[in-house]
């Protein structure tokens, strides 16, 4: 039974990654023939496709009543986005280009992580009027990032002359495979907690927040062999956000609220918001190179073993 649901997460996964892949791909597509820049493109159209899995294991998650899975996905695909991620874009770079007119997007990032951390740190449910908050905060974030100008050539991997309803089509079935292959993923992954005996918020940052962070690992190594750290830094930055208002409105609209108070640790809790403090300040002090990398990534592994300890 055990090996039964391993290989069941390993081939729900497999094809999870796929679709998301083939999302992301025929989605820069779109971008490029749009003429979207680069930072902008790595926020909102390959965070949006690598955070597909958060979502879609998030809905399922709910289907099955299981809101620790849910939190702990949230916080945990947001720790491994900086750690894990940002230590594998950080090791082949020895300093971080960053625009001046990209810096007030980093800044969104830490109002919206300190923002998140008080609704976490504190007994506070989120209902649908925070859930208005919400999308009034991610209105303004868009409009900004949207007015900025376009003063880069756009990179892309991709030079694919098909017509953007073709490119759309594609995207929409690979969002139905995706959507599927993560109710078995989550399914299975759920099976785990009852053999084992573990909790099922610790089932959610490892084995499923790892599991669905593996596509931003895939576009951020691909990001870098381009020499497209912008892409990467994007990716990052706008999985993170996509997932903290993602995540918490399809729990709201699904749901109708959910308090994320009761479902995390401490150490979970104080984990996210240093992390999130983390990553501003290496993206601020333009700081990368092999010894960050691979701190940044022990780091990681070690709080991954602590939770099984």
């Amino acid at each position: 039974m055990i090996i039964q649901n391993f290989i069941g997460i390993a081939f729900s996964l497999t094809i999870l990654i796929w679709s998301c892949n083939y999302a992301i791909k025929n989605s820069i597509a779109i971008a490029q023939k749009y003429k979207i820049r680069d930072i902008f493109v790595g926020i909102f159209i390959i965070a949006i496709g690598t955070s597909l899995p958060e979502f879609a294991a998030t809905f399922q998650a709910l289907q099955f009543k299981s809101e620790g899975i849910v939190a702990g996905n949230l916080i945990g695909s947001n720790i491994a986005n900086i750690l894990l991620v940002g230590g594998i874009m950080l090791f082949p770079i020895s300093k971080l280009k960053i625009l001046d007119q990209d810096k007030s997007t980093f800044l969104f990032f830490l109002i919206f992580s300190i923002f998140f951390f008080f609704l976490i740190i504190f007994d506070i449910t989120v209902d649908i009027k925070l859930a208005i908050v919400f999308i009034f905060l991610l209105i303004v974030f868009f409009y900004y990032e949207l007015k900025k100008p376009i003063d880069e050539e756009i990179s892309s991997t991709i030079v694919n002359n098909q017509p953007s309803y073709l490119l759309a089509l594609k995207i929409i079935f690979s969002f139905l495979v995706l959507f599927f292959s993560s109710r078995y993923f989550i399914e299975f992954a759920k099976n785990l907690t009852e053999l084992f005996g573990v909790a099922e918020t610790t089932i959610g940052i490892t084995v499923v927040a790892f599991g669905t962070s593996l596509p931003e690992v895939i576009a951020t190594i691909i990001s870098i062999v381009k020499k497209q750290s912008n892409l990467a830094i994007g990716n990052i930055l706008g999985s993170n956000i996509a997932n903290i208002f993602g995540i918490t409105l399809i729990a709201v609209f699904l749901n109708s609220e959910i308090n994320y108070f009761y479902l995390l640790t401490m150490i979970d809790k104080w984990l996210f918001l240093l992390t999130s403090l983390l990553f501003f300040t290496i993206i601020m002090l333009r700081l990368a190179g092999k010894i960050l990398s691979i701190a940044l990534i022990l780091c990681y592994l070690t709080y991954f073993s602590y939770l099984y300890m």
